[in-house]
């Protein structure tokens, strides 16, 4: 059984100075994981909203499951801390790769019960999933190495997340109903499998206790009551709503502009390129590691702000609304890079399956606000620029109050 190295154990070094053993818990077998993870969730995510339109279709039915399938989620979520002082770490890691299994098997269904209960899974394993591999990582990865692993994990992720969408819909098409289905399910199998060869432990300070840990508004309250954890929570919900807007509003615009058939073309394109800009994160991270994250976190979401604003101004011209965008994108991958590490050097030991719970909350957030206030955006004005104004002006705000990030993180 793997144990947790004390900050005097030495682990073997490669390149960017962190372990790259496949066998020992570290940098590189999280960036696997997390990997093997994106995949089995970026195959559903195409054929997930795809499918539910065809079942339902009309657009606004689809957005309202969509809110209702979030909202369910996040407050589910808030019992991952029970869960692991009840059952531990292990396993409920465990039940979160397996109810991405029972999504892919549900949604293979095709039927409205399966589409419902394929995406609350869904929703759900990527709660649990991202809560529980954060804490192994804050046990076995030191502080100061965040700003190298973190690049690290999202380069490693980045094939998975920029083919899966394209990948889903193709293997559905050409080989029929259910592949993609079968090959998010095989690599959920192929993660938990791996998870349990490396047989890691939890760190003392985290592991399941006699003692309860505190109700969710109690954790809320205390979570609201750090401003560090605060700051970090505000500025990972600032680049995830930019991400939200981006994978919804500008396949819609280039729709209308250029078409059903070029800008569904188009649309997946450049979405798609703005997630292979994540093989970009490793230099951001040695970039960090020399300078600090204040300065690019503040320059990133100033960045992000311009851009999208500038978008707004060409909406004649679609290659430039799109190459604006990709400019947005560098801005916000530079954010993904970086913008888990305020909260990871924030949050104490003792408190982290409670924080984690409650940061988590900003992914299901991100994802609901923005689709309320860009809808009703949308029906007031008509027109998606003024979608990009907003969110630009947003990014330029959470950049303002990132300048309260202590100089020395």
């Amino acid at each position: 059984m793997v144990s947790i190295p004390t900050k005097s154990a030495k682990s073997p070094k490669g390149p960017f100075g962190l372990n790259w053993s496949l066998t020992t818990p570290g940098a590189v077998v999280f960036a696997v994981m997390f990997t093997l993870d994106s995949l089995a969730r970026a195959t559903l995510i195409t054929i997930t909203v795809n499918q539910a339109y065809l079942l339902l279709g009309d657009k606004s039915a689809v957005n309202l499951l969509y809110s209702g399938v979030y909202a369910t989620s996040l407050c589910v979520s808030f019992a991952i801390p029970d869960l692991i002082r009840r059952f531990r770490r292990r396993w409920v890691y465990s039940m979160g790769v397996l109810l991405t299994v029972m999504a892919a098997l549900q949604l293979s269904a095709g039927t409205l019960a399966g589409q419902i209960g394929g995406m609350l899974s869904y929703a759900l394993a990527g709660s649990i999933t991202s809560v529980t591999l954060q804490l192994y990582m804050m046990d076995y990865i030191a502080r100061r190495d965040f700003v190298l692993s973190e690049p690290l994990r999202l380069v490693f992720s980045a094939a998975a997340w920029g083919a899966g969408p394209f990948l889903g819909v193709w293997l559905n098409q050409r080989l029929g109903g259910g592949t993609a289905e079968a090959l998010s399910a095989a690599s959920a199998a192929i993660l938990l499998g791996y998870f349990w060869y490396l047989r890691m432990t939890e760190n003392p300070a985290v592991a399941a206790a006699t003692r309860p840990p505190p109700r969710p508004l109690a954790s809320i309250r205390r979570f609201l009551a750090q401003p560090r954890l605060r700051l970090g929570w505000f500025i990972a919900f600032g680049r995830s709503t930019w991400w939200s807007m981006f994978f919804v509003i500008p396949p819609l615009y280039l729709t209308d502009s250029l078409g059903t058939e070029r800008g569904h073309f188009w649309g997946g394109l450049l979405v798609s390129a703005g997630n292979i800009l994540l093989v970009i994160t490793p230099v951001i991270g040695r970039i960090a590691a020399r300078h600090g994250i204040r300065r690019p976190i503040v320059v990133a979401f100033v960045g992000l702000g311009g851009f999208t604003i500038l978008a707004a101004m060409f909406l004649e011209s679609p290659l430039a609304v799109g190459l604006c965008l990709l400019g947005g994108a560098v801005c916000a991958v530079i954010l993904d890079a970086l913008g888990h590490i305020p909260f990871i050097r924030a949050v104490r030991p003792l408190e982290r399956p409670q924080m984690a719970t409650v940061f988590r909350s900003y992914a299901d957030l991100s994802s609901l606000m923005p689709a309320a206030v860009f809808s009703l955006l949308l029906l007031t004005f008509d027109n998606v620029a003024v979608v990009f104004v907003a969110s630009g002006l947003f990014a330029l705000a959470v950049g303002w109050v990132a300048r309260h990030l202590p100089r020395g993180m």
